[in-house]
């Protein structure tokens, strides 16, 4: 029965590298998120998600991105799952690494996709949550959903501390 076995949501899950280590501890991908149809192609060879409905090609910050990731919490609910066991979540990192040596100013709008990220959190209320990037993650700057450029980490704190 699905309500007894633990699940998990991938955001920017790129092509599914980083969770694979729950499919192989038999958690179940409710639903797996990514940009790009070509990257989740590879997620549904991997056979991660148990629907087909649980893979969805778009991007976070739309609102209908968002609607489909919550229909399909929805469906597994009917199913008896009542809750979500894990968040994964790997936004972006191209503005934080230090291997990137061409930084620009288009960086702070990609790194502000985490904001997507623990907005998702807070409405999904998992048991757990994994925001997973580079060492200098934390002391990134971002914009928060007032627009003031805040540090990574201030806003998770000040969002998901509790």
């Amino acid at each position: 029965m699905i309500n007894h076995t633990p699940t998990y949501i991938s955001l920017f899950s790129s092509a599914g590298v980083g969770c694979f280590g729950f499919k192989q501890e038999g958690f179940l991908c409710i639903v797996t998120n990514e940009i790009l149809n070509r990257r989740l192609a590879i997620q549904q060879l991997n056979q991660k998600c148990q629907f087909a409905s649980g893979y969805i090609a778009g991007d976070i910050k739309l609102q209908q991105t968002k609607d489909l990731i919550h229909q399909e919490i929805q469906h597994w609910q009917k199913l008896g799952n009542y809750r979500v066991d894990v968040v994964i979540a790997t936004p972006p990192c191209q503005g934080m690494s230090i291997a990137n040596h061409k930084k620009n100013e288009q960086d702070l709008d990609r790194n502000s996709l985490v904001t997507e990220s623990v907005e998702m959190i807070k409405q999904i209320n998992p048991r757990f949550f994994i925001l997973e990037n580079v060492s200098a993650f934390w002391k990134t700057g971002c914009l928060n959903k007032q627009g003031q450029i805040v540090t990574i980490g201030q806003m998770i704190q000040h969002e998901l501390g509790k």
